[in-house]
């Protein structure tokens, strides 16, 4: 309908540099379901999920988080359907949000962690709230940075809220767009507070995608995402530990969202960054030093 293909159009933005990240550790985990998903883990100490967003491109463009932060053990998986993470077919019935879930619920298991602590950017924290939904005792805290809210009522704002901020160049560049990584180039700049900033790393948006199938992944999800919103608003009341919400104030995703978050979930703290949109670690040196300086307290 006209509202997924809003939601399709705007994705969340990420960065996929062409040449593959080398983690210092590696491996496959062979779900229950026959779903082979590649982990990837960056330093040594308290063990962090750290979730991408999406759905359906890699997590090359956190690699400043985790290379500023060297300090923790950053576990990364490589979403269903995007990277390493193959799936013979992509449909309804695998890429459900209740499936992501389980896929890191999995994980929790592998790692042979009582508790997880997990940080989510974008989708990665929709994902990340979805999952302490269903497992609220399994989450030892939930850091969401640049989220969508819980729930779906954010997908009727943040279309326009990136397209304000496009020049007629930009929205051209978009309708002439021939893939999806073509049009989030064209609509970068609606990502930030900066246009400066945003001219400057639009070359970091890779071209060719992960997986060619990211499409056919965003779509599919995020119509699941839409069906299990209330649902999934009524579960996560039973999450009791902490939560912190962190956010550019001029973010796409609206302050809105954040003060939704925090009304189904009161225990949440937010902190909002100054003159910053959806990428605090790319907008400017100020906005990525107060990120990286509440990021690394709220793992504490």
């Amino acid at each position: 309908n006209g509202k997924m293909k809003n939601c399709l159009l705007i994705l969340w933005v990420m960065i996929c540099p062409p040449a593959t990240l080398l983690a210092q550790k590696s491996y496959e985990i062979h779900s229950p379901h026959n779903i082979s998903l590649r982990v990837n883990e960056y330093g040594q100490g308290k063990t962090v999920i750290l979730l991408a967003g999406g759905p359906g491109f890699n997590a090359n463009y956190l690699k400043p988080i985790w290379e500023h932060l060297p300090n923790y053990r950053f576990v990364i998986p490589d979403q269903r359907g995007t990277g390493l993470s193959k799936l013979s077919k992509i449909d309804s019935t695998n890429m459900s949000v209740n499936s992501y879930v389980e896929d890191l619920e999995f994980l929790r298991k592998y790692l042979k962690l009582k508790k997880i602590v997990l940080a989510g950017h974008s989708w990665g924290g929709m994902l990340a709230a979805s999952y302490a939904a269903k497992y609220p005792k399994k989450v030892e805290r939930l850091i969401l940075f640049g989220s969508g809210g819980v729930t779906q009522n954010f997908f009727t704002y943040f279309n326009s809220n990136i397209r304000m901020r496009l020049t007629e160049s930009d929205l051209g560049e978009a309708k002439a767009a021939g893939s999806l990584a073509m049009n989030l180039r064209a609509i970068w700049p609606g990502y930030f507070y900066s246009r400066d900033s945003a001219l400057s790393t639009r070359s970091l948006v890779d071209t060719n995608l992960a997986d060619h199938n990211a499409s056919k992944i965003n779509k599919l999800t995020l119509r699941d995402y839409v069906r299990t919103s209330h649902s999934r608003a009524l579960m996560i009341r039973k999450f009791k530990r902490p939560v912190y919400l962190i956010q550019g104030r001029q973010d796409p995703v609206g302050e809105s969202t954040v003060f939704e978050t925090k009304g189904i979930l009161p225990q949440s703290q937010i902190f909002f960054i100054e003159m910053c949109g959806h990428l605090p670690w790319l907008e400017n040196n100020t906005a990525a030093k107060r990120f990286y300086e509440i990021l690394n307290s709220a793992l504490k």
